[in-house]
């Protein structure tokens, strides 16, 4: 994996000081190599983290007569079936790497050539003859794409942050910070900024400059259908099997050190057993868990490490695993949540921080995880939603009125539409809540502006079943934004690529087009994956529930983190002060229970985030120390 940026418009857009800080700035995704291309209307920034083709694999890439010249952040994992393609029908590939393709496929195809890929991708293609920019996103969204444009030009990065060095203070996109507040992240294409965007995944952005204006349009290679076939469990099973071998298969790395994410669950223990069948050899297991905060008598709830290390046991893998204590936490928080680039709520970024850092020190350059099989195969809890809302409106008006009064707040939910009670997997504050939080020029900001969120209207397809639409909305938006936004940005810190076999979009395919009893069943999740890995782990293993990446917030919250959380919020330099009304937030710092804690963090979050953001713009960056927290210290003159 690597780290791209560039600019392209006038002259005076194309500005080779900033590119340079923007591709500095992006040297931990790529520390092995540095390399650019300048013109005067377009210029391209690259950093290399040398994965294939260690030797070569050099970018900028072009074709044979150098009108079309290439940066890409990913892997192709179907080139060497391309190459041969290309080469049967006359091209020339000077190098033995998976970019070149890239260049030919679009010599081939024009336009439609990521269609022709099977991997995880960023694109930066440049036609010098058409004077055309085309920007790509993977499928799945793994790999993040950012851009920043107005009439005048276009500049793009792997980060956000890379986008605000050398250019003005942006504005705050008040819909997206709303967005923020309701699903944990900011659903693409928007932004937290506004004027930045992301390009959605499956998606190309084309951009041209003519007659001194820059011109932009989207045009979408990949959705996910709605057809659903008939199959038999069976059948289903041994294509599922079938299709993640291969998946797994095309993955695994040749020239580098490789290794798994292992929880212990059915997903990675399931990547850890073919991987031994297909391979013959042993894997590597990396775990991590926390000290038991005082406030936490669950083990559950804050370390996964007896249960990886029975499934490691089991499984025969050479495994590797760490204790984090508070201090840890502490000490490298402010910096991971800047390394996020996104707000993004998800607390899980914390233990994928620690455990890319100790992957990465143990010598690992490619990591493989199970992110996507709970999308894919229905593995959360939430899912079960649906049929409980249905069950309830088959009750008597008698029984409904009683539910009413004993659980309020539950049958409230049960009286809204899909769209205004599902949120995603972590939904956290609903319209009520948000609106009785924000200021004056807060709602003022929002009833002039009109949200937009394409990914909602997928909750809106009456043609499929509440949990079909919710699994769809799940893959589309919160995965790519939430979770594959959270994991590519804690292991591109550390210098190490994460792998997705479960994400492989032929394997995508099919999972979304198998009955929806065979992934959301009251009585058994996952049936499918289930059935598929039986024979590869023992019993035990297949028939483990689900269990999340432990993260005692609310325990730290409570105590550790309270005396930081309240420094920050209630400090009176605060920017979430403009926004939000200081006594509401005071209100939620007062309260102690699993969901206010969600909130809080929430808050949080986004506080340190546009704190040390809104610096980037001045020079490559200002992080925290790497020996001391300091957030603490925001409002006293830390920044």
């Amino acid at each position: 994996m690597c780290g791209i940026c560039g600019l392209f418009g006038s002259s005076e857009s194309v500005r080779v000081s900033r590119l340079k800080l923007m591709t500095q700035f992006l040297k931990h995704r790529g520390p092995d190599e540095e390399a650019y291309y300048i013109s005067p209307t377009l210029s391209f920034g690259f950093r290399r983290l040398a994965i294939v083709d260690l030797s070569g694999g050099h970018q900028p890439l072009m074709n044979e007569n150098r009108h079309v010249r290439v940066i890409f952040n990913g892997e192709i994992y179907n080139y060497k079936e391309l190459r041969a393609d290309l080469v049967r029908k006359g091209h020339t590939l000077a190098q033995a790497g998976d970019g070149e393709v890239l260049t030919h496929l679009y010599e081939e195809y024009g336009i439609d050539f990521p269609s022709k890929l099977r991997g995880t991708f960023a694109i930066a293609l440049w036609d010098e003859r058409l004077r055309r920019l085309l920007l790509v996103r993977d499928r799945l969204g793994v790999k993040p794409l950012y851009v920043r444009y107005n009439s005048e030009g276009l500049a793009f990065a792997s980060e956000l942050r890379a986008l605000l060095i050398g250019e003005t203070k942006p504005d705050i996109n008040f819909q997206a910070l709303d967005q923020y507040l309701s699903y944990r992240y900011v659903p693409a294409p928007n932004t937290i900024f506004r004027g930045i965007y992301k390009v959605p995944p499956g998606t190309t952005l084309i951009a041209t400059y003519k007659k001194g204006e820059l011109q932009a349009r989207t045009k979408t290679y990949w959705s996910v259908s709605s057809a659903t076939m008939k199959i038999s469990l069976e059948e289903a099973s041994g294509r599922v099997c079938t299709s993640l071998k291969e998946a797994l298969r095309i993955r695994w790395p040749d020239e580098v050190p490789a290794a798994y994410y292992f929880s212990g669950g059915l997903d990675s223990a399931g990547l850890v057993a073919l991987h031994q069948t297909l391979f013959r050899e042993q894997a590597r297991t990396y775990a991590i868990g926390f000290e038991r905060p005082r406030h936490t008598r669950d083990f559950r709830y804050y370390s996964e490490l007896a249960q990886a290390r029975g499934a490691a046991k089991a499984l025969k893998t050479q495994h590797y695993e760490r204790i984090i204590s508070f201090t840890d936490v502490l000490q490298r928080l402010g910096k991971i949540l800047t390394a996020m680039d996104e707000p993004i709520a998800d607390p899980t970024a914390i233990p994928l921080y620690f455990l890319s850092e100790y992957a990465s020190a143990q010598g690992e350059k490619v990591v493989f995880s199970g992110e996507g099989a709970d999308e894919l195969f229905g593995g959360y809890s939430t899912y079960l939603e649906p049929s409980n809302y249905r069950r309830y409106h088959q009750l008597p008006a008698w029984a409904r009125n009683v539910a009413e009064h004993i659980f309020p707040e539950k049958t409230k939910r049960f009286s809204l539409p899909l769209t205004e009670r599902y949120f995603g997997v972590g939904g956290l504050f609903r319209s009520a809540q948000k609106q009785a939080l924000y200021s004056l020029s807060m709602r003022a900001a929002l009833a002039e502006s009109k949200p937009y969120f394409p990914e909602q209207q997928l909750l809106k397809n009456e043609k499929l079943s509440e949990e079909e639409r919710m699994l769809q909305f799940d893959l589309c938006s919160w995965l790519p934004e939430n979770t594959l936004m959270k994991s590519d940005k804690m292991t591109m810190q550390h210098g190490l690529e994460m792998r997705l076999p479960y994400l492989d979009h032929e394997l995508v395919e099919l999972g979304m087009s198998l009955p929806l009893q065979y992934k959301v069943h009251p009585q058994e999740s996952k049936a499918v994956l289930r059935s598929a890995l039986t024979g590869y782990l023992p019993e035990k293993l297949i028939n483990r529930p689900k269990n999340g990446f432990p993260v005692p917030l609310t325990a730290w919250l409570t105590e550790e983190l309270k005396p930081e959380t309240r420094n920050v919020l209630l400090d009176p330099g605060a920017r979430l002060k403009e926004y939000l009304l200081p006594r509401k937030i005071e209100e939620l710092l007062q309260t102690n229970s699993s969901r206010s804690s969600r909130f809080i963090w929430a808050l949080y979050v986004l506080e340190v985030y546009l704190a040390f953001s809104l610096r980037t713009q001045e020079g490559v960056g200002i992080e925290p120390s790497r020996g001391e927290s300091k957030i603490h210290k925001l409002g006293s003159g830390y920044l």
